[in-house]
Order: structure tokens, then sequence, then C-alpha cells
């Protein structure tokens, strides 16, 4: 098959365009030929990127030709508002091009239905609505975003499929944790990870709220605890520079938090994660902590289970599905049930034994590798090649 996957793509720094790398490479390793076509070009494009979603007429005429020469068997969008920022109006005029002058099947996975629709409310329903009406299935990670879609989206439940998120392979390893508990002066403290970009709905001052209760309770002591924010403030583009805005304010007020709660010796910000040292703050961490308000899924989540890093995270959203069986599980929002989850970790083994803290499964499901959701997809995109024109088809 020619899969064209249109989304974001290394070296963008972005969560969505590292999944798709990880897809890319899966389809190779399977005999398939693979083009991306980017939201925006960025220096350093690996070969396979055939360009940028068009900004204009001319442009979008250019970006046509280049894919009906390449004359792809499936198009591929990797969907989030967050993502696309501003070339979301470009990628819906293109698809509407493309299904004028191409008899070609359109997919998209959805990333994040639930958390942008709640966001954005109306606005974002009817983005939702309009990319869903541009192609001929939908993937998203969780019932929860499934219910949204059929529900107050109106998205016809036959053009849905669920197919969990993978857990993607980890970047290759170019630094050591000694390496970063040295560069960061950490010694050797136990590592709570806080991993990803930094944004309003992942709960950071949820957290740092409960170590404080922690700290007042004495239940556990915190001189050697630290917790690392391993991340930055996504930069946005237009006018999603005020969701830019409000993650800024949201970081300072954490950082107020801190302060107020005497936690600043435990708070430990690196900026933005270089490929080169996801691996070993996963290696370093005694636990990763999801304590997210609002989720559709979680790509750190994978990264935990690849690296066999403890989990700590919310029932909001997917991570309900994924997580609710754990004993290091809690509510969204709630800073005391966290406080008493973070305790009971806290007081158990340090360093690799931790490890034996985490539940063997999830709702007593095996972990999602990515070979097997990638043959899923594959075998999706072949249904649908050969479902009769009009029909929409629905994979178990």
């Amino acid at each position: 098959m020619k899969i064209l996957y249109v989304s974001p793509y290394p070296p963008a720094p972005d969560g969505i365009g590292t999944y798709t790398r990880a897809f890319a490479g899966a389809a190779q390793g399977q005999g398939h030929d693979v083009r991306v076509l980017v939201p925006r070009m960025t220096e350093g494009s690996p070969a396979e990127v055939l360009g940028a979603l068009p900004r204009g007429g001319r442009e979008r005429a250019a970006t046509s030709a280049a894919v009906a020469a390449w004359q792809p068997d499936v198009v591929h969008v990797q969907f989030a508002v967050a993502a696309f920022g501003t070339a979301m109006i470009a990628l819906m005029r293109w698809l509407a091009a493309l299904r004028r002058a191409m008899p070609v099947t359109v997919v998209v996975t959805m990333h994040e239905v639930t958390r942008e629709t709640g966001l954005l409310g109306p606005a974002g329903r009817a983005i939702y609505r309009r990319i869903a009406g541009l192609c001929d299935q939908i993937i998203v990670h969780t019932a929860g975003a499934a219910t949204a879609l059929t529900g107050p989206i109106g998205v016809p439940g036959a053009k849905v499929t669920v197919i969990a998120h993978p857990s993607a392979p980890p970047p290759a390893a170019g630094a050591t944790p000694g390496d970063l508990r040295d560069r960061c002066g950490l010694g050797s403290a136990r590592i709570l990870l806080a991993f990803g970009f930094i944004h309003v709905d992942k709960g950071l001052g949820d957290l740092v709220q409960a170590l404080g209760i922690v700290k007042d309770s004495g239940a556990v002591q915190l001189e050697d605890i630290r917790l690392v924010v391993a991340g930055a403030v996504r930069r946005r583009s237009g006018m999603f520079r005020v969701f830019e805005a409000w993650d800024r304010i949201h970081l300072a007020r954490v950082l107020r938090r801190a302060r107020r709660l005497s936690l600043s010796r435990q708070l430990v910000l690196t900026g933005y994660v270089p490929d080169r040292d996801v691996a070993a703050w996963f290696q370093a961490a005694d636990a990763v902590v999801l304590p997210y308000r609002h989720a559709e899924q979680s790509g750190v989540a994978g990264l935990a289970g690849a690296f066999g890093t403890p989990v700590l995270a919310s029932t909001a959203g997917g991570l309900g599905e994924q997580f609710g069986g754990s004993p290091w599980s809690f509510p969204p929002r709630s800073p005391e049930h966290l406080a008493r989850v973070l305790a009971g970790f806290l007081a158990g083994p340090a360093g690799p034994q931790a490890a034996g803290q985490r539940p063997a499964s999830q709702h007593g499901q095996p972990a999602t590798d990515l070979a097997t959701i990638a043959a899923v997809t594959f075998g999706l995109y072949r249904d649908r090649m050969h479902a009769p024109a009009g029909s929409q088809s629905h994979a178990a």
C-alpha cells in the first residue's frame, strides 16, 4: 500500500508527530510505501516528508498535483486541534479538494475529541463534525471519544472504530539516568516525573497541592523527593497563542503555589526534553504521575509502560478506562485523594523495587504493542479500501 500520513512529524516537537513516525516506521517495516504531509515545514525534515499543507489556491494546486502523481491508496490524518493550529483551515480545504479530485480512502485518527470539544464547546464540535464529514473512517482511542462523536457531534456509529493507543517504542537513549541526575542536581533523590507539554488540563497544580498535603501530614518526609517537570509550554501560532498564554499563566500560578507551600526545592523544571533524554528520564523515575483533569489518552502512559515505570494516574477520560483498576489511581481535581496515593506509594520501596507495585495489566488486558495496533490499523485500511462506494465499514 501507499500511505500518505497528514500529521505533525519530527523534528517538529509534537507528541502526535512522534506517534506518526512510529506508525510510519511500522508501515515501512511491513513493506508499505509512506509519505507525510505536515502542517508546516520544519528544517531538517526527513525524506518521507512530501511537503506542507498549502495555505493558498496556487499552493493547493501544486500539493494536490504532487499527491496525485504519487497516487496514495490511503490518506491517514492524525488530527488534534492543538497539533494543527492555524493550519487546520488549510487541512479542511485540502481534504475537500482531494475528495473532489481523487477516489482515495481517507482515514482520520482523532486524538483529543473529548478534551478539545470540552474546551472549545460548540466551535470544537463544529470542527470535529467537519473533519468527520471529510473522511471515510474515523479511529479513536477510547470508548468515551466514540460516545462523544456519535452523540453530541452526530457522527454515524458505523463510521467510528475504537483502536487502543499503542505503547510506542521509545526513542534511543543518548543519556543515562546518572547524566540527568548530575545535570539537574538531583543526587540520589527519588523522582516523581511529570512528563510532556505543560498544559492547564494536566493538573500540575493539583499535584503540587497534593505534595503540600503530604508534607503537612508528616506521613512521608519530602527532603529526598523531587517532582521533575520534564517539559515546557507548547509554542502556538496565530489565534492559538491565547492557549499558550493560558498555559504560561498556569505555570506561573503553579510556581507561586510551590513557593507558598515551601516546595520550591522539591520542584525541578527541565524545559523541553530532546529525544536523546527521554529514555533516561523514565529510567530514573520512581513513578510517572498523570494528575490530568481532562484526558483522551496519554502517550506518556505508553512510554511509562515501555520502560516498566509505575504510573500514578487520575481517572479522567480515557485514563479511567486504562488505569481504573490500579491501586495508584485517583479522581481528577482531587488533591486530597492524590495525596493519599502519593503517600502510599512513597512509603513503599524506592528504585527498581517500586516497579513491582505497578499492576501487571490494565483492566486485565495486556499492554497493546505497536506491532499489534499497526496490524489492526492496516487491516482497517484494506477493509475500507475494498468497501463498496458510499458505504461505511466498522472494524471490531
